[in-house]
């Protein structure tokens, strides 16, 4: 499923491959990189097109500021971490956050942005990592 660079105190450097195209490098057995990212306009129609991304291979759009990003090459397990953030050229602020009205999966993470106040806001800069083994 993965590509795995592994830097082991006891081993040395270690590679192993399936041709999936997924790449972990990791130290000591701790991924060190993003297994998934993408950067969209939350203002699209779904399905969104994204701007960049990687082992995303789609962002469906669940409704105002809701959304679903649904990874190309499963993840190993769905203990992962997620760093979401949202903005766009106005003044108002605006941010993202994990949304779990849907835990998290090893094929999809669902995602809101809102404004301070607290209502779902579809907004026109959307960026989300994802980190783990």
């Amino acid at each position: 499923m993965t590509t795995i660079l592994n830097a082991s105190p006891s081993n040395g450097l270690v590679q192993t491959a399936d041709g999936s195209g997924v790449i972990k490098v990791q130290s000591n057995g701790v991924t060190t990189n993003a297994l998934a990212w993408v950067n969209f306009n939350g203002t699209s129609s779904t399905p969104i097109t994204p701007r960049a991304s990687y082992n995303v291979s789609s962002v469906t759009k669940n409704g105002t500021g809701d959304y679903t990003l649904n990874f190309a090459n499963a993840l190993t397990d769905a203990n992962y971490s997620a760093v979401c953030s949202a903005g766009d050229l106005s003044t108002s602020a605006k941010f993202a956050f994990g949304y779990y009205g849907t835990a998290p999966t090893t094929s999809a993470y669902r995602i809101a942005t809102s404004t301070f106040a607290g209502t779902n806001s579809d907004i026109s800069y959307v960026a989300v990592a994802i980190f783990g083994n």
